[in-house]
């Protein structure tokens, strides 16, 4: 309640205002000059430096006092008002403070890391060079013309390897 106090002083001073808004306006007040100045003339009476400001294209008005003494007591004996046939809809403005308002997110720093790379399925961690050994590499270096098949790489039983036999026709 005190920091609510406070910042009501802080308004008073700063000359920020206190504001309503003023809903159902009857069209004559934008329109005839002689019924906008009895209109401010109502809101005048709460408070000499009230100012105005006209929106016509939603029945709207502001009216701006310096002090909230000013704007509570038009607010209480005007809400329900019947001006020009239309009965006067008085509210306060709450502007809201910045904690309010929309902000872009917080910058968060997402490192994108790899995840560490499979074990291998033997258990034995570290390289064992090239896959293909020399032997292959050399047998696929003789191969010859068409017609003929070459033993790239003979199978054993004890190791559980294929035999690899290139037939070119």
């Amino acid at each position: 309640m005190q920091a609510y106090a406070e910042q009501e002083s802080s308004d008073e001073e700063s000359g920020a205002g206190f504001e309503l808004v003023v809903n159902c306006v009857s069209e004559d007040v934008f329109d005839n000059v002689y019924v906008k100045e009895e209109f401010e003339a109502l809101f005048r009476s709460h408070g000499s430096h009230a100012q105005f400001r006209y929106v016509a294209c939603f029945k709207r008005v502001f009216v701006l006092y310096l002090l909230q003494i000013h704007c509570d007591a038009a607010q209480k004996e005007l809400d329900g008002f019947e001006f020009e046939g239309s009965e006067l809809r008085v509210s306060r403005l709450k502007r809201p403070t910045s904690s309010q308002l929309l902000r872009a997110p917080r910058k968060r720093k997402d490192f994108l890391i790899s995840p560490p790379i499979s074990p291998p399925t033997d258990g034995i961690v570290g390289g064992s060079g090239a896959v293909a050994s020399l032997a292959l590499q050399a047998a696929i270096a003789t191969l010859g013309g068409l017609g003929s098949s070459f033993e790239l790489h003979p199978g054993s039983e004890e190791q559980n390897q294929p035999q690899i036999i290139v037939t070119q026709d």
